[in-house]
């Protein structure tokens, strides 16, 4: 039994001060209606105590949540694709984070070029530019036959030579009319830019064909004749017309096929050596 400060005695009531425990007088009721109702009386050290360690573990515990949640917020926003509460190790990223990664990095265009032809961007029009120059060599080799003939022709020194320049011609127009066969063949949508100058190609030996057979009616025409003094019909003139022709679309060729030579590697031509 206690004191008070007034020479009263007290007793310890553990209801009194809200369920804290408490000196209430020893002549009073319950704590509930005593003095400790508002904070009379002394409070045993104990007591005390005990009350401001729960309040620090709940302020503890407070802090704790307060830190988790910002923590996963940060988590959010610079590991979108982490699963929640999981974050990536330095050096070691999430799984998902790294698919991410080789998704970006395959939608990104790739760095300059390398010089291996698998790595160039027409390596795959090589082989059929290479089969087309090839054609350009035999149609050189055609164009001299042909000079050569109608010159012969033109000249007249001997029926037999005359003759002879008129088969020259009348094969040389089966030869364009294969090469026209043989450039069909070739995958020229695989070289850039390739289409559109084998189209003029195409026609260049068509209209030199055409060129190839008047000329030779012209020295099937001219046959008897005495050297100096050869006529110039109208399958003269038709041959004449159809050269032009195909020399007009073998230059526009060459345009269109210049660029191509000089990506592949290959001979720049001029309309005489095609």
């Amino acid at each position: 039994m206690a004191e008070g400060d007034d020479g009263a005695p007290m007793r310890w009531d553990s209801e009194a001060r809200r369920g804290a425990g408490g000196w209430v007088p020893a002549s009073g009721g319950s704590g509930r209606a005593g003095g400790t109702a508002n904070g009379g009386g002394p409070v045993p050290p104990g007591a005390r105590g005990s009350s401001a360690s729960r309040r620090f573990v709940l302020l503890a515990a407070v802090g704790a949540v307060t830190s988790a949640v910002v923590a996963l917020v940060v988590v959010k926003a610079f590991f979108p694709g982490s699963p929640a509460g999981q974050e990536s190790s330095p050096g070691r990223p999430s799984a998902s984070s790294a698919a991410q990664s080789a998704m970006q990095s395959a939608a990104q265009p790739e760095g300059p070029q390398s010089s291996s032809p698998s790595s160039e961007p027409y390596a795959t029009g090589r082989a059929p530019a290479a089969a087309l120059d090839a054609l350009l060599t035999k149609s050189a080799a055609d164009r001299e036959k042909v000079t050569d003939a109608v010159n012969a022709v033109e000249s007249c020194a001997s029926g037999a030579a005359v003759a002879a320049a008129r088969s020259d011609l009348n094969a040389a127009a089966v030869r364009r009319d294969g090469l026209v066969e043989d450039l069909s063949r070739i995958a020229v949508e695989e070289i850039g830019g390739g289409r559109a100058a084998a189209e003029e190609l195409r026609t260049a030996w068509r209209r030199s064909a055409e060129a190839d057979r008047a000329f030779a009616r012209w020295a099937h025409d001219a046959a008897g004749c005495s050297p100096g003094r050869v006529p110039h019909g109208s399958d003269y003139d038709r041959g004449v017309a159809s050269s032009g022709l195909a020399t007009q679309a073998k230059q526009e060729f060459l345009r269109r096929w210049a660029p191509i030579a000089v990506r592949y590697g290959l001979p720049v031509r001029d309309h005489i050596r095609i």
